[in-house]
């Protein structure tokens, strides 16, 4: 690819387009501008050249579709080479995207291999999909050939290799009729008269699946040209089978060493000869097919590798670009709380915005942290939490929810009803138990039917702080067993099944445990999660 190509990155999210920009820069490319919708990028493409264009679908004020019709329309820009992204992959919207004249197109998530695929090829045939018309090839069948004319050569371009294609060389013009004769129902059947004239029709660039390799020719026999084809690399995997009169086991040991996969004895039993032609075309699919998967295996392995790292950068953008603003917000927040002058009514709203701003921040943090505990890298830092209060905080942030459904959460102390709890210290991560007992106490809200209660209460045993939490609804029989398992959901139509597995993930990682106990004939479920008591606790950092 020219160095100097001009792209124009179209996305309205920054991230993404962070993404692209370095994606494209890790590809050598030097020249990137980039656009947040459809409206800039189309006035950035009237002031300034630009050789390709990469353009998401959905954005404000002018989508990537409605970019793509009115560069289409234009026709300075008929052929400007527009790669269209997107994360769907409704089989309408691609045909949509090709009938607006898209050059490629690409779902997301995507690679830097596979966006460098795309790249290649929209600059190699920038025209529109719908414009690019495929050459029609006409099927010439043996049947249709005249006698003289059913020897076909492998470089004539109106073949289309619906059968297997043989290479039969033999010096003999009888021998060569006999075979084509014998062999031409069932196989493409090409011939040649010398060694020499076999070379130059594999030099042309027309493989055939199998050759049938008389030994003895003048000028150069068919050990000299079997040592050829096996030491062309592109001619090496061809199996060679010999057509000889020799029983010498000289001769055929030295076939074999220069490569033969076979012999045949002159005069061939047609039987014999077709079933081994088929036996070694069979492994010859056979083989090819192991190569297509090894090296299916080695560019999905080459994919991983490219999602791994786009993975951690997206993650790295994710966690230092949205870092940032939020704590901006928790900032201003904080501030504005402190406003003697603002009203009670105005200070109540920005509760509620530095509340949804902590919620924000630590979704992003947990989105690594959950990451690095499967991996067994997490870094784990205890201090003492309070986890009444804590409870309380998630209690308050669910109310609205909660009066929803219509549903009550009731706090104890010991088995004894409490309007609050009592604070109840665990030597714990404050960010970990927030996001647990979040996940477990919406996840009761979901399950309880309307009109009931939940019910938490918290209690000291053996040097560990207990948390029940109860609710009506028993726990549906097919995900019992993998309850707290990755991806196990049932019924929830968004339910993405971590919200009890990353819930067990952060009890373990606090060195506490998690059980659930469900029945049917109350029906009712209890989540019990025991972490370490703050007064009696001897837990240490663990670091990997």
């Amino acid at each position: 690819m020219n160095l100097s190509t001009v792209f124009l990155v179209v996305d309205d999210m920054e991230g993404m387009r962070r993404i692209l920009t370095n994606s494209l820069q890790q590809m050598g490319m030097k020249h990137v501008i980039t656009a947040n919708n459809g409206a800039d990028a189309w006035r950035i493409l009237q002031n300034q050249k630009i050789d390709v264009v990469i353009s998401d679908w959905n954005m404000p004020v002018m989508t990537g579709l409605e970019l793509l019709k009115t560069i289409r329309a234009s026709a300075k820009y008929s052929n400007l080479p527009v790669l269209m992204m997107t994360a769907e992959t409704e089989r309408h919207q691609v045909q949509v995207a090709i009938e607006a004249g898209v050059s490629e197109y690409m779902v997301k998530p995507f690679n830097v291999g596979a966006l460098e695929a795309k790249v290649r090829k929209v600059i190699e045939h920038p025209r529109p999909i719908s414009l690019r018309s495929s050459r029609h090839v006409p099927v010439v069948t043996r049947n249709a050939l005249p006698a003289a004319s059913r020897i076909t050569t492998l470089a004539d371009p109106n073949v289309v290799a619906t059968k297997p294609v043989l290479l039969v060389v033999d010096d003999v013009p009888d021998n060569l009729d006999v075979l084509v004769a014998l062999l031409g129902d069932d196989y493409q059947v090409k011939a040649a008269n010398s060694g020499e004239r076999a070379l130059k029709i594999l030099d042309s660039g027309k493989i055939p699946d199998l050759i049938l390799l008389d030994v003895m020719m003048p000028d150069m026999d068919g050990f000299e040209v079997c040592k050829r084809i096996k030491a062309n690399p592109l001619t090496a995997d061809i199996p060679v089978i010999f057509l000889t009169a020799m029983s010498d086991t000289t001769d055929v040991t030295k076939g074999f060493a220069l490569g033969a996969v076979d012999f045949v004895s002159k005069p061939a039993e047609p039987p014999i000869l077709k079933a081994r032609i088929e036996t070694h075309l069979k492994l010859r699919r056979s083989f090819a097919e192991l190569k297509r998967n090894r090296i299916a295996l080695i560019e999905k392995n080459a994919v991983l590798e490219d999602n791994i790292r786009l993975r951690d950068e997206v993650e790295r953008i994710a966690q230092h670009d949205l870092k940032n603003p939020i704590a901006g917000i928790i900032s201003f927040s904080s501030s504005l709380l402190s406003d003697n002058l603002m009203s009670n009514n105005h200070k109540e709203i920005v509760k509620y915005i530095e509340q949804a701003a902590y919620s924000v921040l630590g979704m992003v943090n947990l989105s690594l942290d959950l990451y690095k505990m499967e991996q067994g890298t997490y870094e784990y830092h205890p201090s003492t939490v309070e986890l009444g209060p804590l409870l309380q905080r998630i209690a308050k942030e669910m109310r609205s929810e909660l009066g929803a459904r219509q549903i009550t959460l009731q706090f104890a102390n010991k088995g004894s009803a409490a309007e609050t709890p009592d604070a109840y210290p665990v030597m714990g991560d404050e960010l970990l138990c927030y996001s647990m007992f979040n996940n477990l106490l919406k996840n009761a809200m979901e399950a309880a039917p309307t009109g009931s209660a939940i019910q938490v209460d918290l209690d000291i045993v053996n040097g560990k702080v207990l948390v029940k939490i109860h609710n009506l609804g028993a726990v549906p029989k097919d995900i019992r067993d993998t309850f707290f398992d990755k991806f196990s959901t049932s019924g929830k139509q968004d339910g993405t099944g971590l919200g009890t597995f990353s819930a067990k993930l952060f009890a373990v990682t606090q060195q506490g445990e998690i059980a659930m106990s469900t029945s049917d004939d109350t029906p009712s479920t209890t989540l019990t999660v025991q972490l370490p008591y703050a007064l009696h606790s001897e837990v240490k950092d663990t670091r990997p």
